[in-house]
């Protein structure tokens, strides 16, 4: 598209996704991701998409092609050797050659202009950061401060480099220093990329409810959207140099004087594509699109906007506007050429539409809303027209979260009635009205409502939450880097956000950066990441949306731990997939699994919980087993012996009903590493190789063990915690005090069940279904609709 949005033209067209483009330097090539054959590879074309080319083809996933600035080469990352690393390989795919080799996570290469130097993202250090390194992969250098960052962008003179840092885009001098933010939305911004000229910089944000393209000037003023489409726009890639213009368009058939409310304009309005000498050119297929000028309603052209030139003609046969008024233009734009304006023209309304059942006051989020929308069609006199068939659509118009309505939104009406009965909205918030339009006829806007959830569950990861509401819907928030959200997309949101698949769930389990969750058909879903096979579904790609575990295995509930996952089936039977380098899926071997194997004398259990490296579960007779890693005396039997082949019993406790899995740690069998008093047995020393009481004397109806802290329910309703509390974890309302023994939180609540993160976070449920987190909210994880952490409860925007 051309910088202000207009002349999109649509490159790629398959089922797969196509992916992070790239330009080459002279302009006439485009290398790009795409799974059109089944995984990722890297992909080159034309610069018109022409002539699709795969250039890798591994059963590894390539992905972020870069292209150096000779045009000789192109660094992409590879999970070829079993973990993402920097590659780099000669344009035609021949050569290719690793340059990073360490067991931390590097992608997204960004070359130099001089093409000496790599930029790069690595969690070989913690937290994330931007590396550079040499062309050749030596000398890499971790840049100062740049914590938490992704997608480095260097600047057309090599001396800034802009990043996606947290939720903003940031800039810094190439040795990082100097670093500052230039955008500061409350959103997430991101996919930073610079003009050639280095004046602009493009980037993704979704602050305006959807994820769109925006350009603003390199100091970050004057954010500007450029793209508004009801998909996801993201990865934008600037062209090497602005391409010369050669020629320009031309009405040739101009839309009439007035034309009637929501009916396509006829005859078709035509646009010729000229040489410089003004005459049409034979034989040119230049894609040209069709957009307001002069908008004095703040009206939207429907139909078919952008179509290809054929013989040099252009034709839109089914463009049309929706909102009367007058003094309407239309502007046409193609890439090379010199758009072109057309006469103005008015819009008629002709009868109107009107809402005979309104929304409800309140409606449950991610549910069908309940009695269902009608809408009527009115004559002039505004009578309902008997026998009227009219097309009604209908769509969010005050949407004040962002949200997406879901379902049947276009019906034809019946008897001059049009009945909308599987209507969803997905994200909760207050002030929403739809507006109902049908072609010919003037709109109409309904009473406001809300959208409200009510959650039976919360679970937390290391950076993002999911929840399962009473509805048995599921939703999600915080960060979703490697898609652990299950919405489609890859950005954090600060709010719930609808998994996709329309699935109903029992449960839902967030572990460290994917989440699971079990059907009420009993049927297992996992989506995120995805590289040691912990989704099950037989590949190591990660997924944005939930797909189903292989094995046809009917689950009563499943856990989703650091690198592998578990779940116990209705026949009380323990499988696990994923990593197993410490035997943590207790199948006898230290093999990873990409999908469901059963547990070696894992009968007759009713709970299981997979941590990091290792596994607890219970039985029916309330007897806990576990396996796996036992560095930190995390598997109870009085030892710090590794049990990577058979399953052990834990030492000192009995008649166990529940067990929660932490990193070094478990609770209901509270046994492990006790660094940081997580077991709140009253000490901070590591003596948790058996089982430990939990001091105070308090008895609980169920607890979370998370990374460095623990929390857990009374048979009262008070939530507690003790452990870690760096960034006010605990709920106790301080930071930086770790807690021996339980803490309560603070504000009095009274909670169903509270879940402690594999990092620092944590949430609850109350019994009326209010969610409430604290702790960190770097990557929005608290739900709140701000990145700013809570040392106490905060309500979940709900």
């Amino acid at each position: 598209m051309d910088p202000d949005g207009l002349a999109l033209s649509r490159l790629t067209n398959n089922a797969a996704p196509d992916s992070s483009p790239s330009w080459s330097p002279d302009g006439r090539h485009i290398a790009f991701a795409s799974m059109r054959d089944g995984n990722s590879e890297i992909y080159g074309m034309n610069a018109d998409g022409s002539a699709p080319t795969r250039l890798t083809d591994n059963p590894a996933a390539d992905r972020e092609p870069s292209w150096s600035p000779d045009g000789q080469r192109i660094a992409f990352s590879s999970t070829r050797d079993g973990n993402s690393e920097i590659y780099v390989m000669n344009a035609d795919g021949s050569a290719a050659t690793r340059l990073t080799n360490n067991s931390a996570f590097d992608n997204a290469p960004s070359w130099s202009p001089d093409g000496t130097r790599i930029a790069f993202r690595s969690t070989r250090a913690l937290p994330p950061g931007i590396y550079v390194m040499n062309a050749d992969g030596s000398a890499p250098t971790r840049l100062a401060d740049a914590g938490f960052t992704g997608d480095p962008s260097w600047s057309p003179d090599g001396l800034l480099i802009a990043f996606t840092g947290g939720s903003a885009v940031r800039v810094m001098a190439a040795d990082g220093s100097g670093q500052r933010t230039l955008t500061n939305s409350g959103f997430v911004d991101g996919d930073p990329t610079w003009s050639p000229d280095g004046r602009l910089i493009a980037f993704k944000s979704n602050r305006d409810g959807n994820v769109e393209i925006y350009v603003m000037n390199a100091d970050g003023s004057a954010q500007t959207r450029v793209t508004n489409g009801a998909g996801g726009d993201l990865q934008p890639s600037w062209s090497p140099a602005n391409l010369a213009t050669s020629g320009a368009l031309a009405f040739v058939t101009q839309p009439p004087d007035s034309v009637d409310a929501g009916a396509v304009i006829a005859p078709p309005v035509q646009v010729a594509v000229r040489d410089s000498s003004g005459n049409t050119v034979p034989g040119a297929t230049d894609a040209v699109t069709l957009a307001l000028g002069d908008n004095p309603t703040g009206a939207t052209l429907f139909g078919t906007t952008t179509v290809r030139a054929v013989d040099g003609v252009a034709t839109f046969s089914d463009v049309r506007l929706e909102r009367p008024g007058s003094g309407y233009t239309l502007l046409a734009a193609a890439a090379g050429r010199a758009r072109a304006t057309s006469n103005a023209f008015a819009v008629i309304g002709r009868g109107a539409l009107a809402f005979v059942t309104q929304p409800p006051p309140s409606v449950a989020g991610g549910v069908a809303i309940s009695p269902p929308i009608q809408v009527a069609v009115h004559d002039a006199d505004g009578n309902t027209m008997p026998g009227a068939t009219n097309a009604v659509t209908l769509a969010l118009a005050e949407n004040p979260s962002g949200a997406t309505l879901l379902g049947t939104t276009t019906v034809q009406a019946v008897n001059g009635i049009a009945t909308f009965d599987d209507l969803v909205v997905d994200r909760a918030g207050s002030g929403y009205t739809l507006v109902a339009t049908a072609t010919g006829l003037t709109g109409v806007t309904s009473a406001a409502f809300a959208v409200h959830l009510t959650f039976a569950a919360v679970d937390v990861g290391a950076v993002h939450s999911c929840g399962v509401t009473t509805d048995g819907v599921a939703y999600c928030w915080g960060s979703s880097g490697a898609g652990q959200l299950g919405d489609g997309f890859q950005a954090s949101r600060t709010s719930p956000v609808l998994v996709k698949g329309g699935l109903r769930f029992v449960a839902v389990d967030a572990g460290f950066l994917h989440s699971c969750g079990v059907t009420t058909s009993g049927d297992a879903y996992c989506w995120g990441d995805n590289e040691s096979g912990q989704l099950g579904d037989g590949t190591l790609l990660n997924r944005t949306s939930p797909v189903r575990v292989l094995g046809g295995l009917a689950f009563a509930v499943v856990n989703a731990g650091v690198g592998h996952t578990c779940g116990v089936t209705t026949g009380r039977e323990v499988y696990c997939w994923g990593d197993n380098q410490a035997g943590q899926l207790g199948d006898g071997t230290v093999l990873g699994r990409m999908s469901p194997v059963a547990v070696i004398g894992g009968s007759d259990f009713t709970a299981v919980g997979a941590g990091y490296r290792h596994t607890c579960g219970v039985t029916t007779s309330g007897t806990a087993f576990c396996w796996g890693r036992n560095l930190e005396g995390q598997l109870g039997d009085g030892t710090i012996i590794e049990r990577p082949l058979k399953l052990v019993a834990v030492v000192g406790v009995s008649d166990l009903r529940t067990v929660s899995a932490g990193i070094y740690h478990n609770c209901g069998v509270t046994c492990g590493w006790n660094g940081s008093g997580r077991l709140g047995d009253g000490t901070a020393s590591d003596s948790g190789k058996t089982a430990a009481p939990v001091a105070g004397g308090l008895t609980f109806a169920g607890v979370s063990a998370g990374q460095f802290h623990t929390c857990g329910v009374t048979t009262g309703a008070a939530a507690y915690c003790w452990g870690g509390n760096d960034l006010g974890e605990l709920g106790d309302g301080t930071s930086g005090v770790n807690r021996p023994s339980p803490v309560p939180v603070a504000g009095g609540l009274n909670f169903a069940r509270v879940s402690a993160g594999f990092e620092s976070h944590s949430c609850g449920v109350t019994p009326g279904g209010l969610a409430y987190c604290w702790g960190a909210n770097g990557f929005g994880q608290l739900g709140n609709g701000t990145f700013t952490g809570s040392l106490v409860p905060v309500a979940v925007v709900q």
